[in-house]
């Protein structure tokens, strides 16, 4: 009897054995469920093949408008292996140098000896991290650059992640330069609070000038921008402006409050929103989603 099931299914049986399956059929219901899985390809056969270009849009598209995961623990890991896949792509040199610079600027100080290491911390902590930001966007001269274009994953989600991994680093070891100044009493009288305040506005401001420059022109103009800028607080007070309104303003520039704080988040909110906007004649790796 199963040897007639595929005929059946089919059509093609003659009109006799179509009787003697039917009522065959009606006392077995292992030969039914055997029934309609002939039938079901029967049918399957019959339906012509989807477009392959239109199947891969709709995976696409679905997969782009589709969030990762619905509960939190799922987009806790989808947000953690990004941060794994963006920590590859950044250039081991870079933590390296970075580190080495912040600890030549403890050295310096522990060596002078002096209380100027909240001075010290407030020049070398913004140059470490607005060098590492002016690389975080690439855009076109990503080495995965097309990986990026070819994921429905959000280009400012990357660059936040990047910026994430990039500052937070730097954001750590200057952190941790101030506590060994001030648990070592080199800082003479300043407190772990009081270094930290003098570099973290500095630093946010360069950075967040440095994102948006990279963003617009590209790292290599807004690294010479973030060592442009730093230069001229280097020396001002010194060999190009001993005093005046410009060192004050300057000066002032250069410190923690809310001031600073506030047109760094602006600068910043302004990179993201310019993110993924390249000027024209940009020539994009592959079409969006």
């Amino acid at each position: 009897m199963k040897d007639l099931l595929p005929a059946y299914a089919a059509g093609s049986l003659p009109e006799a054995d179509r009787e003697r399956v039917r009522l065959h059929l009606a006392d077995c219901p292992r030969c039914r469920a055997e029934l309609a899985s002939w039938q079901a390809m029967a049918s399957a056969d019959t339906e012509p093949p989807p477009d392959p270009a239109t199947l891969v849009r709709a995976v696409l598209t679905r997969s782009a408008l589709t969030p990762p995961a619905k509960s939190p623990p799922r987009r806790l890991r989808h947000l953690a292996g990004l941060m794994v896949a963006e920590a590859r792509l950044i250039r081991i040199a870079v933590p390296i140098a970075s580190a080495l610079v912040m600890a030549l600027g403890v050295g310096l100080v522990l060596l002078q000896a002096t209380a100027g290491a909240d001075l010290v911390l407030a020049l070398v902590a913004p140059i470490v991290a607005a060098a590492g930001v002016a690389g975080t966007y690439r855009a076109g001269h990503d080495p995965a650059a097309e990986v990026v274009a070819a994921t429905p994953t959000s280009g400012r989600l990357l660059l936040l992640v990047r910026i994430a991994l990039v500052f937070g680093y730097d954001l750590a070891l200057a952190v941790t330069a101030s506590a060994v100044l001030a648990a070592t009493g080199t800082a003479g009288a300043a407190s772990l609070n009081t270094l930290v305040t003098a570099w973290l506005g500095p630093m946010a401001l360069l950075s967040s000038v440095s994102l948006l420059i990279a963003v617009r022109f590209g790292p290599d103009v807004a690294l010479g921008a973030a060592v442009g800028l730093w230069a001229v607080r280097v020396l001002i007070g010194g060999v190009l402006v001993r005093d005046g309104w410009l060192a004050r303003l300057v000066v002032e520039v250069w410190t923690t409050n809310a001031s600073v704080l506030t047109v760094s988040a602006a600068l910043t909110i302004v990179a993201f929103i310019l993110a993924g906007r390249e000027p024209p004649g940009v020539r994009h790796a592959t079409h969006r989603v």
